[in-house]
């Protein structure tokens, strides 16, 4: 099979394994819907990264995504590897900090950022990343003294859908090109401390979109020797962002690694910046390690082959929200002979509720049976971290598997969770 990674997911007599274990007995185990990611399979995922940017000659500060995958386990296991934080949310700083990130290794990148959550951030004492001319008027109203950076709209963007494209024209992130030696300048009068230069140009880029992320680069290099002369001295750091995707179907490649930090390396050699380097990969790091396996209640035909499962996009929401592949495997017959199109259809009370691209597009599975279960494979990045509770439906437990052993490291909500912050009537 073209998503076998061997130690990772197998086959073995026609059956899914996780690290070698069986995925069946892991649903068995701990229920349905469940989360597994493979805690190995993310660590060899940073020493690859740390692998090619060593070929390159080049060691750059690696800030995690958090929102890729917020697991506060998952982040003690990265905490133990000398990585930074790309942190989205006040409460993202705070998980950071509570997994062992000391807050100098943590960089808060918001948008439409408020009052109450400056405050918050001086108070955590991490850097920031000024996303407006009005946050940084705000944060110098408001008393920040710390270091600050500033994101930069550098005009391009590249993603795996147009959802996920975070520079460009008509993008609401960061301080747009024909405006960033102002905002140097405004930082310098009004006293705001600027040692970084930050762009982020969308998420989940292969191939070809290399080559538009290394012109961004160039751009916002050249723009980072500008900030120097403007600011009158030195930068920190230059944060060039996240984005490397991860292959989801079958004939997509593998992220070209090596191409990527070449390029990066390359580029700050030819130019005059003597600075850090920082990048923030998330789904590259958690995105393949993750497998979400579920229960088939119906397999029936209703006008189309449907299987109904016993999860929807409350647990997984990217084929609804994006239109995204995800494999599907069906766990103890992978490769059955007799098969048939599928709707792999979710729970929900919405049409949309499916685990394919859309409603029209079937997958061809093996006829399967009511009580056996599927893997919905590379749900690693922004499949627990979206989850929700809509038509009351309970989220999920999830394990890690690290080591040859096993933890649950969320449990399933329960119903009594459902209510934990609501307060009945009383007038």
């Amino acid at each position: 099979m073209w998503w076998e990674i061997p130690g990772h997911i197998d086959v073995r007599n026609n059956s899914l394994f996780i690290a070698g274990i069986e995925a069946s007995g892991l649903a068995e185990k701990y229920g349905a819907p469940l989360y597994v990611y493979n805690g190995n399979r993310i660590l060899d995922n940073l020493s690859r990264i740390k692998a090619a940017f060593d070929s390159a000659k080049l060691k750059p500060r690696i800030h995690y995504a958090l929102k890729a995958n917020s697991h506060i386990a998952i982040l003690q296991l990265l905490a133990d590897q000398n990585i930074w934080i790309d942190a989205v949310s006040v409460d993202e700083v705070r998980l950071a900090i509570k997994a062992g990130f000391p807050q100098e290794k943590i960089l808060f990148t918001g948008t439409s950022v408020s009052n109450a959550e400056i405050e918050q951030l001086i108070k955590l004492n991490v850097r920031v990343n000024i996303d407006s001319f009005s946050q940084m008027r705000r944060m110098r109203a408001l008393g920040f003294k710390g270091e600050a950076s500033i994101r930069w709209n550098p005009g391009e963007g590249a993603g795996h859908h147009e959802h996920t494209i975070t520079a460009g024209k008509y993008i609401k992130f960061g301080i747009p090109e024909h405006r960033i030696e102002e905002a140097f300048r405004m930082a310098k009068a009004i006293g705001i401390n600027v040692v970084g230069l930050h762009q982020h140009i969308g998420s989940g880029w292969l191939g070809k979109d290399v080559n538009v992320f290394l012109e961004t680069v160039s751009k916002t290099i050249a723009v980072a020797e500008k900030a120097e002369e403007l600011l009158g001295k030195k930068l920190e750091f230059v944060d060039f962002g996240g984005g490397p995707g991860i292959p989801y179907s079958n004939g997509q490649l593998s992220f070209p690694l090596e191409k990527y930090a070449k390029g990066i390396a390359d580029k700050m050699n030819a130019s005059s910046l003597d600075v850090d380097v920082a990048i923030e990969p998330g789904r590259y790091i958690v995105g393949d390690s993750g497998i979400f396996l579920v229960e088939i209640n119906t397999v029936e035909e209703k006008n189309i082959q449907v299987i109904g499962v016993n999860s929807g996009f409350t647990h997984l929401v990217r084929p609804a929200f994006y239109g995204s592949y995800h494999e599907i495997v069906l766990c103890n017959n992978i490769g059955g002979r007799k098969t048939d199109k599928f709707m792999v259809a979710g729970n929900l009370c919405e049409s949309s509720d499916v685990f394919t691209e859309g409603k029209k597009e079937l997958r061809e599975l093996p006829v399967p049976n009511e009580g056996d279960f599927l893997a919905m494979l590379n749900a690693g990045a922004y499949g627990y971290s979206m989850a929700s509770n809509y038509n009351s439906r309970l989220k999920p437990a999830c394990v890690l598997l690290l080591n040859g052993k096993e933890q649950v490291i969320a449990e399933r909500d329960s119903f009594e969770d459902l209510l934990d912050k609501e307060k009945a009537l009383q007038i």
